[in-house]
This record gives C-alpha cells, sequence and structure tokens, in this order.
C-alpha cells in the first residue's frame, strides 16, 4: 500500500478518503466508546467542548462591544501610563487604571477564555487614531486587565510582542520560500501557537480573506473518544518536531502533541508544520519519518476542527483573546492591494495566573521557557518591538 502524502495542508480528496475510511469502520466504532489508554478521559465535560452549531448560538456572548465612555477611558489611561515613562514590561492593572465596570467586563473576557466558551473578540478601536506606541500601549493596556503575565514569542527568548505579516511579499523569492506559513498569505491549517492565552489585534486586515478561524480541541477529543480512541493515543505519544533552524541552538523537540495530567486534564499543543514542512522548509531528513499513524491523525485533527469551525467576528481594531490551550485556529488564504503589507496582527502570549489553570507535567517545561525568567538572578528581561521590521518573523517560536 503507497504512503500517505503528507503536507502542510492537506488536500480535500485527501481528507475526503481519510474519513470515509474512519466511517466505514462503525462496527469498531460501536464496540469501542472509551479511550485505549486508561490514563485519557472518555469525556471532557465543559463549556470548552462546543460544536459548530453550538457557538454559533452563543457567538453574542463572545464579543465585548466597547462603548464611547470605554474607548475615552481607555485613552485616558493609556495617556496617564506614557505620560509617567513607564516601561511597558511594567504594565499593570495598578498603572494602566480603568473605571471598575471597565476592569470587571475585562476580567468577565479572562473568565469567558479560561472557564467559558474559550474566546472573546473586544470591539471597537480604531488603531488609524493611534500612533504605533499608542496602538502598543492601548493593546497591553487591556490585555493586562484579561491576562497580566507576558510570553517570549521568539526563540531567543526575550520578545514579548510580535508582528504578524505577510513578509513572503516582500521578500526575494528565494526567502519567500523560507518563510513560515503564518507570514505568507497562504491558509493556515488548524494549529495551536503553544500558549495558555493567544491575543490577537488587527492593526488592519486584508482586502479579502485572511479570515481567522476558531474551533474547541475539547470538541475534537471527545468525538475522537468515541468514534477513534486510537487518534489520541497516537497524539499523546511522543513526537519528533523539526524546528528548522540550526541544531546546535535550537535542536529538535520531542513532546506529545496531546497532554494529560494526572488528574486527566487535557491540552493540545498542535500544529502540522513541524511534521509536514512547508514550501522550502523541509522536515529533516536525518529525522524519525512521519509515519502513516501520524499521518491518519493530523488528517483526523484538520477534519474535525474545519467541521466544527467558527469564523471570529474580525475587523480592523479587533482584539481576539484565544484559550490556546482548548482552541485551536486557523486562517484563510487573503489578498492584499496597494503599497507595503496591509494585513498587520500584534501577537500577544499571555497568562493568568489567578485562573490557576492546570498544566500537565509533559508541556511545563514549554511553559517555564515561555512564561518563566530569562536571567541568571531568575528575573525577565523584555523587548517590545513596537514596529515591524524585516526578518523579525525569523525569530519566532512558532508560526503555523
Amino acid at each position: 500500500m503507497a504512503a500517505t502524502p503528507l503536507s502542510y495542508y492537506p488536500p480535500e480528496d485527501q481528507l475526503a478518503a481519510r474519513i470515509k475510511s474512519f466511517e466505514s469502520n462503525a462496527p469498531y466504532k460501536a464496540a469501542r466508546g472509551d479511550t485505549e489508554d486508561g490514563k485519557l478521559p472518555h469525556f471532557l465535560e465543559s463549556p470548552l467542548a462546543w460544536s459548530r452549531q453550538d457557538i454559533e448560538k452563543d457567538m453574542h456572548k463572545c464579543i465585548l462591544k466597547l462603548s464611547d465612555a470605554d474607548i475615552i477611558s481607555l485613552e485616558n489611561a493609556a495617556k496617564i501610563f506614557e505620560d509617567q515613562s513607564i516601561p511597558l514590561s511594567k504594565i499593570s492593572t495598578e498603572n494602566f487604571i480603568l473605571p471598575q465596570e471597565l476592569r470587571n467586563a475585562l476580567r468577565r473576557v479572562s473568565d469567558q477564555c479560561y472557564y467559558g466558551r474559550g474566546f472573546t473578540v473586544v470591539q471597537g478601536l480604531d488603531p488609524t487614531k493611534y500612533s504605533p506606541e499608542l496602538n502598543v500601549v492601548l493593546y497591553a493596556g487591556i490585555a493586562t486587565h484579561v491576562a497580566p503575565q507576558h510570553g517570549f514569542l521568539d526563540k531567543n527568548r526575550h520578545k514579548v510582542l510580535c508582528h504578524v505579516v505577510n513578509a513572503a511579499s516582500e521578500a526575494r523569492p528565494s526567502e519567500a520560500a523560507q518563510k513560515s506559513p503564518g507570514f505568507t498569505n497562504g491558509p493556515l491549517a488548524f494549529h495551536t501557537d503553544n500558549c495558555e492565552i493567544l491575543a490577537l489585534y488587527a492593526l488592519d486586515v486584508a482586502t479579502t480573506g485572511g479570515q481567522t478561524f476558531v474551533s474547541s480541541s475539547y470538541q475534537l477529543f471527545n468525538e475522537l473518544a468515541q468514534t477513534r480512541p486510537e487518534v489520541l493515543q497516537t497524539l499523546s505519544d511522543y513526537w519528533v518536531l523539526d524546528t528548522f533552524k540550526d541544531y546546535s541552538q535550537f535542536p529538535p523537540v520531542t513532546r506529545p502533541m496531546l497532554h494529560v495530567s494526572d488528574t486527566g486534564d487535557v491540552m493540545f499543543t498542535y500544529s502540522r508544520f513541524p511534521m509536514a514542512g512547508f514550501q522550502g522548509k523541509q522536515r529533516n531528513p536525518s529525522l524519525a519519518p512521519v509515519n502513516e499513524a501520524q499521518i491518519a491523525a493530523m488528517d483526523a485533527v484538520q477534519y474535525i476542527m474545519v467541521k466544527n469551525a467558527v469564523p471570529l467576528p474580525w475587523r480592523k481594531g479587533d482584539i481576539a483573546f484565544i484559550n490556546d490551550m482548548a482552541i485551536m485556529h486557523a486562517r484563510s488564504s487573503f489578498t492584499e492591494s496597494g503599497q507595503g503589507l496591509q494585513r498587520h496582527l500584534l501577537k500577544f502570549y499571555l497568562r493568568d495566573p489567578a485562573q490557576n489553570w492546570k498544566v500537565p507535567e509533559s508541556a511545563q517545561k514549554q511553559w517555564d521557557k515561555i512564561y518563566g525568567p530569562n536571567t541568571p538572578d531568575g528575573g525577565r528581561n523584555e523587548t517590545w518591538c513596537i514596529r515591524y521590521e524585516a526578518g523579525q518573523e525569523n525569530d519566532w517560536e512558532s508560526n503555523g
């Protein structure tokens, strides 16, 4: 039997054939309602588990529309913060001061991310009114009331603000082929960024396309637990992930795609990219080859996530907060018009320690790397890249 071809974005006919093969195994499904490994829970009972139909009914609960008074309060808080010349790394609820009602609303965003449907879109800002510096202050100020701790986004563990742009559009063809999926205008397969709360601020959007989609990882787990428990077992095994960088500094990473704690808490850190490669970034042939079970598992993930996906309400000025541990996201391809980089998102990796989310032991090393100290004395030295500069995208840890 010929091996299934592996690509970053699986062809529709391959997904269709995969699902037909799965569904033809109906007697197996009826007999095997439990997961194969006793460590895996049989079902995740949580608001974070939702189908497309569920979330379409609840979408209004996942949007926070800022009033004119809210925006004035945010602008005043940003001005006071700037006037005090406080470093952005020190921004907090104590120095980005908001009225209690707005503070409470942003705290509910955190609650929705961790224990509700897993995401919220904050609407109402107009980034064209503000300088690059003020846009970052406003974004960081809102974020600090939702989830105050920042994570490092780059492999060198310094930068906490990422500019997501179509960098391939301004690169030479040979360089464009080396860009990660997130920095092109192509579609992104469903994935996680491997953080706690993913935040995205739309400074500008594409002319057409570029829609962000979300889908529940908890729903994925429940559907696989009922129908294909062996896929969950494969995802919870250790995978060898390519970094596509100098192995002397950034060697391949070996970890599960699905993490389960001793208490049955579940978390995905998932992407096809380190297994399938993308354009000029091809998986190193010296690494363990991707096996048929892994390809089948990745195809199952993509199919189920697409089936349950919903587009985020997404306009210029919107800020999305997404529980990256329970929600995967994807992106449609897009086109841009005019000169320069049009679609432009600012990305944070956030964490709210007050929510006390349990991180499985197999993911703890990654969490310590992102949210832990980076100086010998146990402190944190953060770099905030206010403006995009060509080549920044080569530093980032996870890009699709």
